[in-house]
């Protein structure tokens, strides 16, 4: 049996990271039906939930998101449970937003564009947990200050180092183990320093065995480290040196005779993946007379890439990244706050390509590499590009005001500029009850791949989307409120297959939904949130009139998490998560090719007709916190993920000639235990 995925689309370069995941996944499903999670320590003082810096915007803490069970401590998984957050597998970390697949958000950790955000796949975020100190989510909408996705923009900030001492903490779970150490330099100056290495490789070296023809050379294995020195040079001015950076990798052999490369047998062979990226940042924050705020940041990064994946390609690529980047806001009178940006990114890519590439979108089902044209290329490319904007915030009234604001955004890889009007409000009725609405355009590049001399079609145009939302915010008093938000957006120019250019852009799409948090804020015992999505997003190639739904299209999405501290040292935590079966192109039927020999082609309904069953999952969590004599903690954590045993449906494995096929599952009952201390 080899999996296929039955909508389609194919994902060019990660089909490494799926195997590998997925092997893993059946590997711990048939051999011990367990699995681990990694440990973050449990907060037990109450913290209120950050605001976000304009409307529209959604704040959660990293407490929050740390003690959410099923996230095995990761704040970053964490943002499964929020509201509008669509996922097609519970393993993946990186949510679709609003009609825009996971590659088309935004993230950045204190100012700086993030690397990249997930070791192995998605199994855990590339960042220390007890430094993240909140999110700031804005799923459509969005104001100036960001631009170059049609995505959503999650805003990470991590948190400045201690300064009342030196002290540390080292965790470890069955996956990693990690330091973190911190404190005061001078009365004015202090810095972190954290680190983690994988280590579940090492256990696993010898006792791995061949399943199905695969053969793991390299079990996956991932190290980061952060870091951050702070100086108040003066009462108003602040200087922050940040670095952080990270490293995957993983190999296996995939056998001729695997029931894996059945219906793509060009997969047979070597798989490997290594990827790293190194960050530094220098970020200047000074107030400015009158009250007003400069935010400064220049900042460098460097990453590499290699891959093979079988007998299909491989890659090798290295970016050379700088940014110049300045926010400065401006009190100009009573009425108005002005805010202005700029930010030039100069990008140094080098890069060597050959592929087997069938140039596949959403919009084609005959995604087989096997067969497909071999393309080559050696290229050494320079691309800079720049964003201006500038906002006002006018305060028409004691309880209206209006953001609009402007962005200029261009580059010279495909000489686009682009001007991007944004608007949006907010109307208090009463210190417990406002209400918002916003709109804007925006722009986002097709994939690398799809715009390259080679393998795609440079003369394509930016894909095009228009956002507009209006939403109500309730404060009910006692850490109660409710918060729902009424959105659309509308996206042009998708990139479709074409026979003549490879690529073409002939398709469009739009989303809209109904989104409701209703959230308790953590106090004396009890904390959580109920999630509602309702949801509907389609796409529609404009030439042959083809209209279905979209990959992410999820019309109900619903998680309720909850936390009970039983006292100061005991805490219980659940959350349940149900959402719609994810859409698939279901297989018809198979004829034999008329080039590649014994190679059956599949017949495919119409695409994503079909629904696989209802997603469910119910995860439990149980903290304790112990306080050693020197008045030091540690603290201990068990997670029963999946506890119901659930077998969700990701995919469909077929034979290979398509007459039989089997359930692929998501993750199986696992329990996850974890450690950490302070020293």
């Amino acid at each position: 049996m080899t999996s296929k995925r039955a909508n389609g689309h194919c994902f060019q370069f990660s089909l490494l990271a799926v195997l590998c995941c997925a092997s893993l996944a059946a590997l711990a499903q048939e051999n011990t039906g367990e699995g681990v999670s990694e440990l973050e320590e449990v907060l037990v003082q109450p913290s209120p939930e950050p605001e976000p810096d304009f409307v529209l915007g959604t704040g959660v803490s990293g407490e929050t998101l740390r003690r959410m069970p099923g996230g095995g401590g990761d704040p970053v998984r964490g943002l499964q449970a929020m509201p509008g957050m669509t996922f097609v597998d519970d393993s993946e970390a990186a949510p679709a937003v609003r009609g825009s697949r996971p590659e088309e958000n935004y993230m950045e950790a204190d100012f700086i564009p993030v690397g990249y955000l997930f070791h192995a796949g998605g199994v855990i975020s590339v960042f220390n947990a007890d430094l993240v100190e909140s999110f700031t989510i804005y799923s459509s909408a969005y104001g100036p200050e960001y631009s170059g996705v049609t995505g959503g923009v999650f805003d990470i900030r991590l948190r400045d180092p201690k300064t009342d001492r030196w002290q540390g903490n080292f965790d470890a779970s069955f996956l990693h183990a990690g330091v973190l150490i911190e404190g005061p330099v001078t009365d004015d100056q202090s810095l972190y320093l954290a680190g983690r290495m994988s280590y579940l490789d090492l256990f696993l070296e010898d006792q791995l065995e061949d399943e199905d023809g695969i053969e793991f050379k390299q079990f996956p294995k991932y190290s980061d480290y952060q870091g951050k020195y702070v100086w108040h040079a003066a009462a108003d001015s602040t200087l922050r040196f940040q670095i952080n950076g990270a490293a995957d990798k993983q190999e296996i052999i995939v056998s001729d005779d695997s029931e894996e490369v059945d219906t793509d047998p060009i997969f047979a062979g070597r798989h490997y993946e290594s990827t790293a990226f190194h960050e530094q940042a220098l970020l200047w924050e000074t107030t400015l007379p009158g009250g007003g705020l400069w935010q400064s940041a220049l900042g460098h990064s460097s990453s590499t890439s290699e891959a093979q994946v079988g007998r299909a390609g491989d890659t090798d690529v290295e970016l050379d990244r700088w940014l110049v980047k300045s926010h400065a806001s401006v009190p100009l009178n009573q009425r108005h706050d002005l805010k202005v940006g700029a930010e030039v990114t100069h990008i140094n890519a080098d890069f060597t390509v050959g592929f087997n590439d069938p140039a596949c979108t959403e919009f084609e089902t005959d995604c087989l590499f096997t067969g497909a044209e071999r393309l080559e290329t050696v290229e050494s490319t320079r691309i800079n590009v720049g964003h201006l904007f500038v906002k006002d915030n006018w305060y028409v009234s004691e309880d209206f005001t209006l953001y609009p604001g402007v962005v200029l955004h261009g580059e010279d890889y495909l000489d686009k500029v682009f001007v991007e009007p944004r608007l949006s409000g907010e109307y208090r009725v009463n210190p417990n009850l406002s209400m918002s609405a916003g709109t804007g355009i925006y722009h986002q590049m097709p994939d690398f791949i799809q715009v390259n001399e080679v393998f795609g079609n440079p003369d394509l145009d930016y894909i095009r989307s228009v956002h507009a939302v209006t939403g109500v915010d309730v404060k009910l008093g006692a850490g109660w409120s409710v918060k729902s938000e009424l959105y659309y957006k509308w996206l042009d120019k998708l990139v479709t297959g074409d026979d003549e250019n490879r690529y073409a852009n002939d398709g469009e799409g739009y989303a809209y939904g109904l989104e409701t948090l209703v959230r308790k804020d953590l106090s004396e015992r009890l904390s959580g949130w109920l999630s509602v999505s309702l949801s509907k997003a389609k796409r529609k190639h404009k030439l042959t009139g083809d209209t279905f739904v979209f990959d992410y299209d999820q019309p109900v999405n619903v998680s309720l998490v909850g936390n009970y501290r039983l006292s100061p040292k005991w805490e219980l935590g659940a959350k349940l998560w149900v959402h719609s079966g994810t859409a698939y192109t279901p297989i018809i039927g198979a004829e034999l090719d008329e080039e590649v020999e014994d190679l059956y082609r599949p017949q495919y309904g119409a695409i994503n007709s079909d629904r696989f069953p209802t997603f469910q999952r119910l995860d439990l969590r149980v903290d304790r916190v112990f306080t050693r004599r020197s008045g030091k903690q540690s603290r201990a954590y068990l997670e029963l993920l999946n506890v119901l045993d659930a077998r969700n449906v990701s995919d469909y494995d077929y034979n290979g000639d398509y007459a039989e096929r089997k359930e692929v599952t998501q993750l199986p009952l696992i329990i996850g235990l974890g450690f950490s201390a302070e020293f």
